[in-house]
Formats: C-alpha cells, structure tokens, sequence
C-alpha cells in the first residue's frame, strides 16, 4: 500500500507521529503503525482476562455478604447503590444492562 493511501485511511494527524518517530520514512512509519497494532491487539487480550477476572472476584466477594443477586438487588430502594447520588450512573447502566436480560428471555 502507498503511503498516501495509508495516510488518508488513518489520518495525518494520527501517522504525523509515526512520521515523525522515523525521521520522515514513510516505509518505517508504517511498520510502526503496524507493530502498534499488533502491540495493541495482545494488550487488549490481557486487558479482558483482567477484566473477567476482576469482575468474577467483586462477585465471589459480594455473594456472601448480598446474595447471589447482589447486583439486580443493588439497584433497587435501599440497594448498596441507591443510598449514594454518586452512584446515579452505576444504577442507569446496571438497569438497562438487565432490562436487555429481561428482553432477551434470561431473567425474570
């Protein structure tokens, strides 16, 4: 691929920098580009194991002082998260997350 093409696909602001680390190469900078990518790629993969992880660990936390459905109860009047404004927003994304669940047929 050309260079030019490369560039009006992704941008010039977003390859100046790439030009910029290469000395003005555009072969170079887009190798770099490419190896962030694929940088990018790997870390996105350890990033979601941590994510399960982490969330699998709130929950085995929870459960035993909440009960199982510790996060549907927490959205409720009196829930863990309905007794402080700043959780406003945990509760909308909690509530239409399970409002899909409803829809979807996987929970009552």
């Amino acid at each position: 691929m050309k260079y030019s093409d490369f560039e009006y696909v992704l941008s010039s602001e977003r390859m100046g920098r790439y030009i910029q680390a290469c000395g003005g190469d555009s072969r170079k900078a887009m190798t770099l580009y490419r190896y962030n990518l694929q940088l990018s790629q790997e870390m996105f993969t350890v990033i979601s194991c941590f994510e399960v992880a982490l969330r699998n660990a709130i929950d085995r936390h929870m459960r035993p002082r909440f009960g199982n459905d510790w996060l549907r109860d927490s959205i409720l009047p009196n829930g863990i998260f309905q007794t402080n404004a700043n959780f406003i927003g945990t509760t909308r994304i909690i509530e239409k997350a399970y409002q899909k669940l409803v829809q979807a047929g996987l929970r009552k």
